[in-house]
């Protein structure tokens, strides 16, 4: 069987408040790419267990990308008590989805990051045992885990 290599994949996406902007090949670290909106049931049972692995996995980068509207999106976490870092996906969030293998922009939407490769994705909501395959600690750069192309 042949080993497909990593996928490259980056962005670059304003905050909410659209102050700064992010470039996913500048953080240090793995990363963890959530697609979420706020009318999406799974999106937001799944958004505490982000939040409390980001605090107990200091190691690991966590960003929120919203498909609902900047205020929206900002007033709903606020309300919720989550802080991760959250990102405008506007109307690039489709095709950022698609580029990292989630062909029909399914939501909630997962993509784990190192090095710039896209190592695991994960379709649908996180629960602990998604969440744990979905950020193991070594990132395989060889092979891409999860959904197929």
């Amino acid at each position: 069987m042949a080993v497909q290599p990593a996928l490259a994949w980056d962005f670059t996406l304003a905050d909410l408040a659209g102050e700064r902007f992010v470039t996913l090949s500048r953080i240090q670290g793995p990363v963890l790419v959530n697609f979420w909106g706020r009318d999406c049931p799974p999106c937001v049972a799944e958004l505490p267990r982000l939040q409390a692995f980001a605090q107990a996995n200091p190691q690991w980068t966590v960003l929120l990308v919203s498909t609902d509207g900047p205020l929206d999106a900002q007033r709903f976490l606020a309300q919720r008590g989550i802080t991760l870092k959250a990102l405008r996906g506007g109307l690039a969030v489709g095709g950022l989805m698609r580029a990292a293998g989630n062909r029909w922009a399914g939501l909630p939407y997962s993509a784990a990051v190192q090095g710039g490769a896209l190592c695991r994705r994960h379709l649908g909501e996180l629960h602990e045992a998604s969440l744990q395959a979905l950020t193991q600690t070594a990132c395989d750069a060889t092979q891409i885990h999860g959904i197929p192309l």
